[in-house]
């Protein structure tokens, strides 16, 4: 009897000792995934493209900022070299460079709505105006 006892409670043990590894082993890929998982969220939320585009926005705005008399002239004018890096610079097609020169001419007022207009308010009037045109 008394080795009957033994041994069922060796079996007990040794099954309790295996099934708390299977939770263990369990709960360890349970945490790796979701670590995964999270990361794999963070990553795909911030992709290159997103850094590209803030990149360039911010480039626009120093070059409207050191350039803004010789833009405000240009596009007066529909015309002019700063004007066109401009263009550049916000990858305007050149199918539609022209149509793009001649909104910042046709639409002069609505850019700088004052004189007092700041190069940040220019960028971001330009913006709505070259999104309404489809540009």
């Amino acid at each position: 009897m008394f080795n009957k006892t033994v041994s069922l409670t060796v079996a007990a043990l040794t099954a309790a000792i295996f099934l708390s590894s299977c939770a263990f082993t369990r709960t360890s890929s349970e945490t790796t995934q979701n670590t995964s998982d999270a990361s794999t969220d963070l990553t795909s939320s911030t992709s290159k493209r997103d850094d590209d585009k803030e990149e360039v926005e911010v480039v626009v705005e120093e070059f409207v900022q050191s350039n803004f008399d010789q833009l405000r002239s240009d596009m007066a004018v529909g015309e002019g070299e700063y004007l066109a890096s401009l263009a550049s610079l916000l990858s305007i097609d050149d199918a539609d460079k022209q149509q793009f020169y001649s909104l910042t001419k046709n639409n002069f007022n609505k850019l700088f709505v004052s004189p007092e207009t700041t190069p940040q308010e220019l960028v971001k009037n330009l913006n709505k105006e070259v999104a309404q045109a489809q540009i």
